[in-house]
């Protein structure tokens, strides 16, 4: 039988094409191992760097007509890893919203992470992580990077969420009827639950306002008291936790006041 379609690559395939790409933007880097989703490489007399592919592989399954643009996005954040760090751009810091799944990985793999980088507790699930945003890459913010800065947490904080609201400039909402979707191009939607656009105006639902945070690039929102809408919303989170890439979290949130807790 005529075959149509080639089978999609394995993870060690797939890990294999990575450093290959990687290597020819990074001469002389040396691959140190690679098991399953993980690949170590080591540059020169540096410390080894670990890389791990499971959202650029996830990326892929979903889209493997994509196989090259997604390759060669995000070996251009893997490229930045092994260059010198610039100063901070202060315009150019920004929040993103994680959940603790995300934090402890995170610790596992860089046990000084909780020490040496930017974040804080948003509620029971969520963190917020404080970052530069580059031109090919999300730079995660160091304690030590913002000092020049001469700058508070505090400040930090607002000058952050004030960047983001600039960047938001293409906020859509999609869908009708009590159930919504919301997005602004593909990266920072998980953090639009730091601005202040959730009111009846925006969103007209029945009762509070319920949202599901299951990616960074999407939030679905509905009301309280729609019960029909919040089991959908349940069932396509689950889903795109078991198979989508770069997810957030598994949880609704309801809005309190000014800030969203967890849905019990």
């Amino acid at each position: 039988m005529l075959k149509l379609f080639k089978s999609k690559l394995k993870e060690e395939e797939f890990g294999r094409k990575y450093f290959q790409k990687l290597k020819k933007k990074i001469p002389g880097l040396e691959l140190v191992s690679l098991i399953g989703l993980e690949l170590r490489t080591k540059l020169d007399s540096r410390d080894e760097m670990r890389h791990l592919l499971d959202n650029s592989y996830a990326e892929y399954k979903n889209a493997p007509k994509d196989l090259n643009e997604i390759i060669e996005k995000y070996t251009n954040a893997s490229k930045e890893l092994f260059e010198p760090r610039k100063s901070v751009k202060e315009e150019r810091i920004i929040p993103i919203v994680k959940d603790y799944r995300f934090l402890n990985e995170t610790i596992k793999q860089n046990p000084s992470f909780e020490s040496d980088f930017l974040f804080e507790k948003y509620n029971e699930e969520l963190y917020v992580f404080y970052a530069e945003d580059r031109e090919t890459t999300i730079a995660y913010l160091k304690k030590e990077e913002i000092e020049p800065l001469e700058i508070s947490f505090n400040d930090l904080r607002q000058k952050a969420i004030q960047n983001f609201g600039n960047l938001a400039t293409n906020i859509e909402r999609h869908g009708g009827d009590g159930e919504y979707m919301v997005t602004i191009g593909g990266d920072y939607e998980s953090s639009l639950i730091l601005l202040d656009i959730w009111n009846s105006d925006n969103f007209p639902v029945d009762g509070e306002i319920v949202i599901g945070v299951p990616a960074r690039d999407l939030v679905l929102v509905t009301g309280s008291n729609d019960k029909k809408n919040i089991q959908k919303m349940k069932e396509k989170i689950r889903e795109i936790n078991a198979t989508g890439d770069h997810v957030v979290s598994d949880k609704l949130f309801i809005m309190n006041a000014d800030k969203f807790e967890i849905l019990e």
